[in-house]
């Protein structure tokens, strides 16, 4: 081989090396989805959101215990403004047990470290696994079961 072509043979090979490693090959990230919802109450007869800020919630502001819908893999904050030990806001499955929630129970994903469940007075935040959205099918007040409505879980 000549030095001509073994010139050209070495500036084609580092060529290829640069263009390999100079692409990003860092995966982009996902989109965050966070969304704080707040809610009151209506004596002891009903829940209501009265506002819903962030993504991946959606919900009727000031209605009745409104159908709440959330996304997988989001994280949500719910802030109880009727207060967590008045009114403690539960998550339940559809034989109304307990998933999470600010009540003494003990919900089944109280431990799980993929649903990372915060407690702060009438605050709880939580990320919406897929795991626990299977299950997820209302949301209730621990001492007044007239106080709930539905979770709607949407595929991310």
């Amino acid at each position: 081989m000549n030095l001509s072509r073994l010139a050209h043979l070495f500036i084609l090979l580092t060529l290829l090396s640069y263009s390999a490693c100079s692409q990003n090959t860092d995966a982009i990230p996902d989109e965050v989805i966070e969304a704080t919802i707040i809610i009151d109450n209506n004596g002891a007869r009903e829940y209501m959101v009265t506002s819903i800020s962030g993504d991946g919630a959606f919900s009727d502001i000031d209605s009745p215990n409104p159908e709440i819908e959330l996304t997988i893999g989001g994280r949500y904050t719910f802030i109880n403004n009727s207060g967590a030990n008045s009114h403690p806001l539960d998550f339940r499955n559809k034989d109304r047990a307990k998933l999470i929630g600010q009540s003494r129970n003990t919900g089944l994903f109280d431990d799980d470290p993929a649903v990372n469940i915060l407690f702060d007075e009438d605050i709880i935040t939580f990320t919406l696994t897929e795991q626990l959205a299977s299950g997820l099918f209302d949301y209730v007040c621990a001492f007044h079961p007239g106080m709930n409505g539905s979770i709607t879980v949407i595929e991310n």
